[in-house]
């Protein structure tokens, strides 16, 4: 075993999201949090021209500790990526390749670019603004919202693709009606279909601007059915998220009960088991309160017997 690899595995302990957190890993993860706060913040305000005069020393060293800190971070996971649970990331160098390759790794290396191309002098320095505001998206690494969303998104993709080839149908077709209905009576406005199509999108969401408004009669109302067709296109694409949102939610509570069940059955939880029933809880994205209220009902239920010997039956296998 090398030297290193007990230091390894710390360091993956305190940022391998898939394991129970303790209090050095919420430590870590609310620090990397702050500093992406203040980090973000410093950008926004740097783009004050009285701020960015009065308070330059601030901001630059802002940004260099976030690019410090933001590096140490990136290159951390990438050396202890080889001892986290997937087992995908076991191979010294194919492993770290594959680590590096997530969403979430690419979103890290994007934080520290900033940093990067500046120090080389490189790249615009609105570019280099807007990449350093990227780094908000490494939140989403320690949010459980996140991964709920996407599972809503995952589980409903072809639903919401649906959704989305109506929408896109429905703008090329209204955008080119209204080209051929009002460019005769407004030919600087409905200039070209793109054009008209920029009218379509602010019309289907319901927006309306007004920087493009149809005078004739069949233009107006062609506009009224396109906002009618976008109303309750979105309509349908909310109530779809909507749904699918609170399915999430039932499936992840069901998956903690069964857990639970699954614990029970070796006779009262323990401390310990508690805390890894928390853990998940946290996980999945369910506050502590609930799972101390699911504990609480599946330990006053009686248990389940068998109606042939009249032991306790087996709890389901929990489904991940």
């Amino acid at each position: 075993m090398n030297l290193l690899t007990p230091l390894r595995r710390r360091v993956n302990a305190l940022l391998d999201h898939d394991l129970p957190p303790s209090r050095a890993s919420r430590a870590v993860g609310l620090i990397i949090g702050a500093l992406i706060v203040i980090n973000v913040g410093s950008v926004i305000l740097e783009s004050v021209e009285p701020i960015r005069v009065g308070y330059e020393p601030i901001l630059w060293w802002i940004e260099q500790i976030a690019t410090v800190v933001f590096a140490a971070e990136y290159l951390l996971r990438l050396w202890s990526a080889v001892d986290r649970v997937n087992d995908r990331f076991r191979h010294p160098l194919w492993g770290r390749l594959a680590y590096a390759s997530r969403f979430f790794s690419i979103i890290d290396l994007v934080a520290i670019l900033p940093g990067i191309l500046g120090v080389l002098g490189a790249g615009d320095l609105r570019v280099l603004r807007l990449m350093r505001l990227l780094r908000m998206l490494k939140l989403s690494r320690h949010s459980t919202t996140f991964s709920l969303l996407w599972s809503v998104f995952r589980e409903e993709a072809s639903a919401i693709g649906a959704v989305l080839f109506i929408l896109l149908l429905t703008l090329i077709m209204s955008g080119s009606l209204m080209y051929m209905i009002e460019g005769e009576a407004q030919p600087t406005v409905f200039s070209s279909i793109p054009a008209a199509m920029w009218w379509a999108i602010e019309t289907l969401t319901t927006v309306g601007y007004g920087d493009m408004v149809p005078v004739t009669p069949l233009g107006r109302i062609v506009g009224g059915l396109v906002s009618i067709v976008g109303i309750g296109t979105l309509a349908l694409f909310s109530g779809i998220l909507t749904v699918s949102f609170m399915e999430q939610l039932r499936l992840r509570r069901e998956l903690l009960r069964r857990l639970v069940d699954a614990d029970l059955a070796g006779g009262k939880l323990s401390v310990a088991d508690k805390r890894l029933v928390e853990a998940l809880s946290r996980k999945l994205g369910m506050p502590d309160a609930e799972a101390d209220e699911i504990i609480e009902e599946e330990t006053r239920r009686p248990p389940e017997t068998c109606p042939v010997c009249g032991h306790r039956a087996a709890p389901r296998e929990p489904v991940a």
